[in-house]
């Protein structure tokens, strides 16, 4: 371990060191794009929480759409924002991706999809939810992990995952389900996680992963070798060698996204406002790839500001 990573365990308040990050010289694997497309640019842009716009030429997808801040201290029912999904969803999308169904990952997505025609994608458990919101069902497709999908701009593989230890490895949600009878609104607690899903998008020439939470199962992700890989941090600290385990079974991706690292309470601020908490996470997070994948760039996006990857 460096001494910056020890510098830095030691300042971090929100997140512990693994014991095996491994040293900078470490092999990578070898890269192997299986897109025939040649590579043109895409633009990906952080929308808070977990939420990505990925825009391809005319495509444009978006994962985990969240906008709306409801208060979730209380135990009343929750809605969508739809001044707030009017203000941020595009005007027309193609697919939704949710890798699961607690609240900060699907309350809006009905009314995104609504709005702009997309095709919500997603488990049983978020099938049910859109359903109850009056998304059409010529507008859902439910998956379940292990899908490999074509389109008709884009490819789609539906990675079976898991949700990040939450409780100090205490609470398990896998068995929290919506159910098909559901009644809206919801309160917070009722949106069960259903199962999580990441997704590799294959569009443009690139291959892009999604992780919306800090967990994964590592021989599913064998022979992923994404370009772009949009990972998130919070209580990554819960899960043994979380970065150096995935930055070497993904053949240490070119270029990193940090995702589901701000405060999900809150409107998004820019990454100079995040708490001192957050930024020495995210500085962690920075030394962990530093010493385990050092030819990884890893961006902390802005919110809403566009990253162009050619």
């Amino acid at each position: 371990m460096t001494g910056l990573l020890r510098a830095l365990c030691a300042f971090s308040i929100v997140a512990g060191c693994s014991p095996g990050v491994r040293p900078a010289g470490s092999p990578e694997k070898q890269r192997v794009s299986s897109s025939p497309e040649p590579r043109s640019r895409i633009t990906l842009t952080y929308q808070g929480v977990a939420g990505w716009q990925l825009t391809a030429g005319s495509t444009t997808l978006l994962v985990d759409p969240y906008f709306s801040r409801p208060e979730i201290e209380s135990e009343a029912p929750i809605s969508s924002d739809l001044a707030a999904v009017r203000a941020h969803a595009p005007a027309q999308a193609a697919a939704i991706l949710i890798g699961h169904s607690h609240a900060d990952h699907l309350l809006d997505a009905p009314a995104v999809a609504r709005l702009t025609g997309a095709e919500l994608i997603g488990s049983e458990s978020t099938a049910h939810y859109a359903r109850a919101a009056a998304v059409p069902a010529t507008q859902i497709i439910t998956v379940k992990g292990g899908e490999d999908f074509a389109f008709p701009s884009f490819s789609l593989r539906v990675i079976p995952s898991l949700h990040s230890a939450l409780d100090g490895k205490h609470r398990f949600g896998a068995n929290q389900v919506i159910p098909s009878d559901v009644t809206l609104p919801l309160r917070f607690a009722d949106f069960g996680e259903g199962g999580t899903l990441a997704y590799l998008v294959r569009s443009a020439g690139h291959e892009v992963l999604f992780l919306d939470t800090a967990n994964f199962i590592e021989r599913e992700l064998e022979g992923i070798h994404p370009d772009v890989a949009v990972i998130a941090t919070g209580l990554r600290h819960e899960i043994h060698d979380y970065s150096c385990r995935l930055m070497s079974v993904l053949g240490s991706p070119p270029l990193v996204f940090a995702n589901h690292f701000d405060d999900w309470r809150r409107t998004p601020v820019p990454t100079s406002q995040l708490s001192p908490e957050i930024q020495a996470d995210l500085a962690q997070f920075r030394a962990e790839l530093r010493a385990c994948s050092p030819h990884t760039r890893l961006i902390v996006p802005e919110p809403f500001s566009p990253n162009v990857v050619e």
